[in-house]
């Protein structure tokens, strides 16, 4: 109501100063689809308002969420919102150069007056070379960083760093498409703003996979879904209620009807609701789909999503705006705990048994031992932060051949390497070229990362790995064998297409490559005797007397 009075007392320049939805429709900014209104797009008018520290938009395609932040950049840019610039981050710098090119020159050309004039000649310095290029951008006193989300090689073997963005201070940071960033090229990008007033997060992104990226962005935030007022005083929002939702025309088009009466709802008396209202103060999140855009038939969105002509994964993602991943190519817990016996976990064994090791400041370690030409008993996983406990647990149970992680403590691994008696070789990934294991004379291991995930996989989906019963640190271990999900991933540049595992949710996924080392690693041991085995029976008969 405050604001309201305020902007009763101001007139239109002194508005558009300060609210950039409005500066868009007054100064008539022209787009390439035409001049700025929200006619048909009213549900942009809550996103260009925005004026939190955070905001997220989990979308399908088309929605007109980058324009959005293009403006609301290029307005704070303008009134010295944002005085020290803008940083925004692309997955790659192709992609900047497609956006700078196709975007934002094309936006400054069209309107000179009230955009163009702003962009001003000069460097960083105040000398040189102007920077109205692709990569740089002077906006009245502030710049405008666009950069791509690749991190430079590590340094000491630990810690990525982008030396475009080391020296830059911005007040906002803009990640489009944050589903194809390393997460570590956000944290950088963050640190930018350490020294700003403003500190404003915007991610945008097409979703891929569930609690990964946007969606677990998204799921921190208050989760906003837009629902429509039918007559009858019925709020119906078409994401939610998708696909009961869709209705069919005598003509075969699609509306949106009514949860109550069926009745179709546009967008005339619409709202952004919060579902997590606690959330609000630290991130507003919005998920739009093309079932609220009035250019999209609500009937073709369905048959594509009962027939989906090139599997479902684009229409869920791309269409309807949420993450997807077949059955096929994610663990579920159901699964893994079918695997499980009767017996616990023994704290001793006298088979000789292999071991992997994910090395972390937290140790994740797999035991068990080869049963069969591909079968596996699961005896023991275990979190250990030093070496010496390893030692230990190695020695325990017998262990005569392990794979452990070489990265990101190298030096670590090979001084443990050097010190013990049994065999031990250190694990490098390939993500290139498909390879079988190679164990080469100088104690490293190297496999395609692809391939030994899908192994594993196997094991789980084919049963022929043994757990033991479920416990506090199996149920760690199993939430984790979930935490990596297969997806197809295109390279723009030469338009090669490979499938890669991407760790999902936020609990790590350090077991399942304690899994893959162990897997290298029993592969280089003899198969149990079963007179070698007494622990499932002894296990079992303890658990008889609990």
């Amino acid at each position: 109501m405050a604001l309201v009075m305020v902007l009763k007392n101001m007139n239109y320049d002194d508005i558009a100063m300060i609210d950039a939805g409005f500066w868009a429709i007054y100064r008539k900014i022209k787009l390439q689809g035409g001049i700025f209104s929200f006619k048909n797009h009213e549900y942009q008018k809550e996103w260009m308002a925005n004026d939190t520290k955070r905001v997220c938009y989990m979308k399908a395609t088309q929605g007109g969420v980058s324009e959005v932040e293009i403006l609301r950049s290029t307005h704070g840019l303008i009134f010295k919102k944002y005085k020290q610039g803008v940083l925004v981050f692309f997955p790659t710098s192709d992609d900047v150069g497609d956006f700078s090119k196709s975007r934002w020159n094309p936006l400054i050309l069209a309107n000179p007056e009230y955009i163009g004039r702003y962009v001003r000649a000069g460097s960083t310095t105040g000398k040189g070379k102007g920077t109205d290029t692709t990569f740089l951008k002077k906006i009245g006193d502030g710049f405008l960083y666009l950069r791509g989300a690749r991190l430079s090689q590590s340094l000491d073997g630990s810690e990525k760093v982008s030396s475009k963005i080391s020296s830059i201070p911005v007040d906002r940071c803009v990640f489009d498409e944050v589903d194809f960033m390393d997460e570590a090229v956000i944290d950088k990008a963050l640190g930018r703003m350490a020294h700003s007033e403003n500190k404003e997060e915007v991610y945008i992104s097409n979703p891929t996979l569930p609690d990964f990226g946007i969606d677990k962005i998204f799921k921190k935030s208050d989760q906003r879904h837009l629902f429509r007022k039918c007559e009858c005083g019925e709020l119906t929002c078409a994401e939610l209620s998708f696909p009961e939702c869709v209705k069919i025309r005598p003509d075969g088009t699609g509306y949106i009807g009514c949860n109550k009466c069926g009745k179709e709802v546009g967008f005339a008396d619409s709202e952004w609701v919060p579902a997590e209202r606690d959330n609000t103060g630290y991130m507003r999140g919005y998920r739009w789909s093309q079932l609220s855009s009035i250019y999209n038939d609500p009937a073709e969105i369905l048959e594509q999503y009962n027939n989906p002509p090139h599997g479902l994964g684009d229409i869920v993602r791309l269409r309807l705006g949420l993450p997807y991943v077949a059955t096929e190519d994610k663990l579920s817990k159901d699964r893994v705990y079918e695997c499980c016996g009767p017996y616990m976990m023994p704290t001793s064994s006298m088979s000789q048994c292999a071991m992997g090791v994910d090395v972390g400041k937290m140790k994740h370690i797999v035991i068990g031992e080869r049963t069969g030409r591909d079968r596996y008993d699961i005896l023991k996983t275990i979190r250990l932060s030093k070496w010496e406990d390893i030692h230990d647990i190695a020695r325990s149970f017998n262990v005569k051949f392990a794979v452990i992680d070489i990265r990101p403590y190298e030096d670590e691994a090979r001084r443990f390497q050097k010190a013990e008696l049994y065999k031990i070789f250190l694990c490098e990934y390939n993500d290139s070229s498909p390879t079988s294991p190679v164990f080469n004379a100088d104690g490293i291991v190297k496999v395609n990362r692809t391939e030994i995930l899908d192994a594993t996989h196997r094991l789980i989906i084919e049963q022929t790995v043994k757990l033991p019963r479920r416990s506090a640190e199996l149920d760690v271990f199993v939430q984790q064998l979930c935490n990596t999900a297969k997806v197809l991933e295109t390279n723009k540049r030469n338009n090669t297409s490979i499938y890669r595992y991407r760790e999902v949710g936020s609990s790590g996924d350090h077991y399942r490559h304690a899994l893959n080392y162990f897997y290298l690693a029993a592969s280089k041991i003899g198969i149990a005797r079963s007179n070698q085995r007494p622990r499932q029976k002894q296990a079992i008969n303890e658990n008889t007397k609990m």
